[in-house]
């Protein structure tokens, strides 16, 4: 049987005014990442916040999310290396190196992005995040030293020109596996790929290209979720879907949890001959440790 890595980001930056069932806590992530196991997901992908919702870097906060997942599930945890435009590469080396287990993975951005927010009194304001060549080095640095996988995240053919960069320079080796992203649409202020048919084939065809060997995740975001989920499913590909991606289901009702992300993705991929993949598989596909 086919087997697929469903991996479900549990809270990204989403707000609590999009949806209220946004996991914010340790706890509440915990809860959330057991509901995500026992539906079929086999990663999740957590992002500190604060109690109020705001983002956090704090080594306390991932160190007690972590031991919470780990002492319930046996899922392959992913943290974020995302930071604001007034947050220092220092704040996301500290919570790398400093909970007492590594984590199992880190999402690493190759590229900076670009977000132009909504328009307010006619105009928009841009927020870029960070990610200098020197800060994606420091953060492979940091992943070596503790034995954390980093799972290189393209969001366009800049991006994947960077991981290539990376493997000439040794700071990476040959990708095995690959995380490609997409926004929600064109015009939805995002500077980097659209969530459509023709990027995502476009994309991936690039990523075969450059590593014919790799496996990838592919995920949209907003309006793309679906489209995007789909094609990842019936092309053989992986999936990431979750509240940090989009906040209501197919039928634009809220959803309870993250679980509604997976159990769709679930129901589409066996509808497509395909079955979930288990944490250990996972490990096993991505080439992570496996007797973490």
């Amino acid at each position: 049987m086919d087997k697929i890595i469903i991996k479900a980001c549990l809270n990204g930056a989403r707000g609590r005014e999009q949806n209220t069932n946004v996991p914010w806590t340790p706890s509440e992530i915990a809860a959330e990442a057991k509901r995500c196991f026992d539906a079929g997901a086999s990663i999740v992908h957590i992002h500190a916040r604060t109690p109020q919702g705001a983002v956090s870097y704090d080594p306390a906060w991932y160190t007690e999310a972590d031991r919470l997942i780990r002492t319930q599930t046996s899922l392959v945890v992913n943290h974020t290396t995302a930071r604001m435009p007034d947050a220092t590469i220092d704040q996301v080396l500290r919570y790398l190196r400093e909970t007492p287990e590594p984590v199992d993975m880190i999402s690493l951005n190759t590229g900076n992005i670009v977000y132009n927010t909504p328009l307010v009194n006619g105009s928009r304001r841009s927020i870029a995040i960070p990610n200098s060549y020197e800060d994606i080095r420091q953060i492979i640095l940091a992943c070596r030293e503790r034995g954390i996988v980093p799972e290189p995240a393209v969001l366009d053919t800049g991006f994947l020109t960077n991981v290539a960069t990376l493997v000439e320079d040794g700071l990476l080796p040959v990708p095995r596996y690959l995380l490609v992203e997409f926004s929600g649409r064109f015009g939805d202020g995002f500077q980097i790929m659209p969530g459509t048919p023709r990027s995502y084939f476009y994309m991936t065809e690039c990523v075969k290209e450059l590593f014919p060997q790799a496996i990838w995740a592919a995920h949209g975001y907003e309006d793309s979720v679906f489209t995007i989920g789909n094609l990842a499913i019936t092309t053989g590909a992986h999936i990431r879907v979750g509240f940090e991606d989009r906040a209501t289901l197919v039928d634009r009702s809220l959803a309870a949890s993250n679980a509604d992300f997976v159990k769709w993705a679930v129901e589409v991929a066996r509808a497509n001959g395909r079955e979930p993949a288990s944490p250990m598989e996972a490990r096993q596909m991505i080439g992570l440790a496996v007797g973490a």
